[in-house]
């Protein structure tokens, strides 16, 4: 047999062999396109949210001064919330003409939204419309979708140990994604802990997440596949829904305990995930509040679309 071997591009040797070359070799690492961006999207508190939905409600810019004027806020207190837009990517600035003496004021304008979809959050929507069209339970699919994305997530380092030394085995899946028998109640400090956990889980996978002192509450200020949600929500919020019970499995947390509220307010979308009676007593902080409909992931992605189309997690 005849094999021709390649060392350079266009410098290549003929070789005669008795038996058949078979090619073992792994694809050489330089091959090929590079990794995509893996470091999340850099998330904005709440109200810096709050004001980005602001600029975006205006046709045309807003200066410092019309800004503090509209929303009650200091001059100063604008400028920083600004400056901090323009910063991160979601803003621009142009200075204004020139009226007299002095430098002229800045004006700002939220930084142009594509159309639709690009890069992988155009394969999710394009996944999450599949799924719409054509499954019987779109919900139910998409929630097993997230399980999916939970037990493919790397380990976070160490799961962590509470103080009073309770071990967390906390899901991504750990017992080899076996949901079999959640453990035994664990304690106020490890279950913080769990949560913390997901919180962390979740800004990896290209969240902003700000959580409350006990992490019984995650605002998310950016999503990754928002435009995705806005279009099929009972998909994509199921799969959220999905990717975060499946965090909790083995950690002793139930997760029907976790709530999702698409769109929740301006600029946010808002994860429940409420501390069990025997964690805090009634009345005190983190105790459980009345449950609202929409715990389940059919219900948590019915949330209307024309709340989507002005508020919901800000993406650059």
């Amino acid at each position: 047999m005849t094999a021709r071997i390649c060392y350079e591009w266009r410098f290549c040797d003929y070789i005669t062999t008795l038996n058949p070359v078979e090619n073992k070799s792994a694809v050489p690492p330089s091959y090929g396109p590079r990794p995509g961006r893996r470091d999340a999207v850099a998330p904005i508190s709440k109200a810096r949210a709050a004001v980005l939905s602001r600029l975006r409600e205006i046709d045309g810019t807003l200066s410092v001064e019309q800004l503090a004027l509209q929303t009650g806020q200091h001059a100063n207190t604008a400028r920083e919330h600004l400056e901090a837009l323009v910063e991160n990517g979601y803003a621009t600035r142009t200075a204004a003409p020139k009226e007299g003496r002095g430098r002229p004021a800045w004006l700002y304008q939220p930084s142009p939204v594509p159309a639709g979809p690009v890069g992988y959050a155009a394969l999710a929507a394009a996944l999450a419309q599949h799924l719409a069209t054509h499954s019987e339970n779109p919900a139910a699919e998409g929630e097993a979708a997230g399980r999916a994305w939970a037990r493919a997530m790397p380990a976070a380092g160490s799961n962590g140990t509470s103080a009073s030394g309770d071990g967390l085995a906390i899901g991504a899946g750990t017992a080899k994604g076996a949901r079999s028998a959640n453990r035994a109640q664990p304690s106020a400090a490890a279950a913080k802990a769990t949560r913390s956990h997901v919180a962390t889980a979740l800004e990896q996978a290209g969240f902003g997440v700000q959580k409350n002192r006990d992490a019984t509450e995650l605002t998310l200020t950016v999503c990754p596949i928002v435009e995705a949600a806005r279009e099929n929500p009972d998909v994509v919020c199921a799969v959220h829904l999905g990717l975060v019970k499946e965090l909790l499995v083995g950690s002793g947390s139930p997760e029907d305990d976790v709530e999702l509220l698409p769109f929740a307010g301006p600029g946010i979308c808002t994860l429940h995930m409420r501390q069990s009676a025997g964690q805090t007593g009634a009345g005190q902080p983190g105790a459980p509040r009345p449950r609202s409909a929409g715990s389940s992931a059919s219900s948590s992605g019915a949330a209307p679309k024309e709340a989507g189309a002005e508020a919901g997690p800000a993406t650059i």
